[in-house]
This record gives structure tokens, sequence and C-alpha cells, in this order.
């Protein structure tokens, strides 16, 4: 996956923040790895583009 949207440019890669730690806190979802997504995508006010039903679930953020 990472070879595919490296060089895209609708694509970025972040790295994982004391900013982003500090959002995935706030979030309201059991499992780390979804905190972890969501937290990233409410940072920087972006949708998600999911079939994870937890966090389409949540209304934590917006689908795509």
């Amino acid at each position: 996956m990472y070879d595919l949207i490296k060089n895209e440019p609708e694509f970025e890669i972040v790295s994982f923040t004391p900013e982003i730690l500090e959002e995935t806190i706030k979030t309201p979802i059991p499992e780390i790895h979804d905190r972890i997504i969501v937290a990233t995508s409410r940072f920087y006010r972006s949708g998600i583009l999911t079939k994870d039903r937890i966090i389409l679930e949540s209304g934590e953020v917006k689908e795509i």
C-alpha cells in the first residue's frame, strides 16, 4: 500500500505527533488503532474513507 500512495499528490503521510496523541485520548472509540485513525482525521479536519463500522457509526468524523 505504501508503494502505491507515497508519490501520489492526493495523499500525505503524517507522523504520530503529541497533538494527535492528545486528540486520541479524547476520542471515545474503544479500539486504539481506530482511535488513532479518527484522532488523526479530526486533527487535520479531513474525512475518512473506511468500511469500519465502529468508526462510521461513531459519528466522530466525516465519511468520504
